[in-house]
C-alpha cells in the first residue's frame, strides 16, 4: 500500500520548475532538524545521499519519491509502541513536526533537482525502482539501528526530515505555495494511518518484512 499518490502532488508537467535550485543544493537552515547527536545527523545525511543517488540513476522523479518516502515514514512509525492505541494523536504530532521541518527549508533547496521525465506511473519499471528505493532506505536504517548508531525515535526524526526535504522541493522545483504544500501534508493523515495499521496487522500475524 503506497502513501500518497497522484492527488498528493502535481506532476512535473503541471507546473514550471523554479530557478532557485539551479545552483544545486543547500543545507537546511537552522531549526530545520532536531537531531539528538552527530551520529543521528550523519545517518540523515547518508540516507539523503542514498535517496538522491537512486533517483538520479534510475530516473525516479519527485512525485514517485514522495510516495516511497511516505511509505518509509509509515514503516518506521509502525515500529514504535507509541503508535499502538494512540495513533491519532501520534499522527497529529508527526504531521505538525513535518510541517515545521518543511517550513524551515523555504530559503534554499535541500536536494538537487529531480528528473523532469518520470517513469510511467504504475509501470513495471516504476514499481520496481520504487520498491528498490524503499528497500535501500529501509535496509540502511536497519543497519544503523543494529549498529546502535540511531534509536527508533531518532529514525523517526531522520525519515521525517527526509520527507520534509521532498516536501520543500515542491516549492523549490515546482513552485507550489506554502499553503499548497501544507494542504498536501494534511492529506497524508489518512494514507499514513492506513499503512501504519497494515504494518501493525502484519506484525501481529508474524510478518516482519518491509515493503511499501
Amino acid at each position: 500500500m503506497a502513501v500518497g499518490g497522484p492527488a498528493v502532488v502535481r506532476t512535473p508537467h503541471d507546473s514550471t520548475p523554479s530557478s532557485h535550485h539551479e545552483r544545486g543544493t543547500a543545507g537546511p537552515e537552522k531549526g530545520a532538524m532536531a537531531f539528538l547527536d552527530d551520529a543521528e545527523a550523519t545517518t540523515y545525511r547518508m540516507l539523503k545521499h542514498v535517496l538522491q543517488n537512486h533517483c538520479t540513476t534510475h530516473r525516479l522523479c519527485l512525485p514517485h519519491t514522495l510516495v516511497t518516502c511516505g511509505a518509509l515514514v509509515a514503516f518506521v512509525c509502525a515500529q514504535r509502541d507509541e503508535t499502538r492505541g494512540a495513533l491519532e494523536p501520534r499522527l497529529a504530532h508527526t504531521l505538525a513536526d513535518l510541517k515545521h521541518y518543511t517550513r524551515a527549508r523555504r530559503s534554499a533547496p535541500p536536494l538537487a533537482p529531480f528528473p523532469v521525465e518520470c517513469l510511467a506511473h504504475a509501470s513495471e519499471a516504476h514499481l520496481a525502482q520504487s520498491e528498490a528505493l524503499f528497500q535501500a532506505l529501509a535496509q540502511f536504517l536497519h543497519d544503523r539501528l543494529a549498529a546502535e548508531r540511531a534509536t527508533l525515535a531518532g529514525a523517526e526524526r531522520i525519515v521525517l526530515s527526509l520527507l520534509a526535504d521532498l516536501c520543500a522541493m515542491l516549492t523549490h522545483q515546482y513552485a507550489h505555495t506554502a499553503e499548497e504544500v501544507e494542504a498536501r501534508i494534511d492529506r497524508l493523515r489518512g494514507p499514513l494511518q492506513s499503512q501504519i495499521t497494515a504494518y501493525h496487522r502484519r506484525r501481529d500475524h508474524g510478518g516482519s518484512g518491509a515493503s511499501p
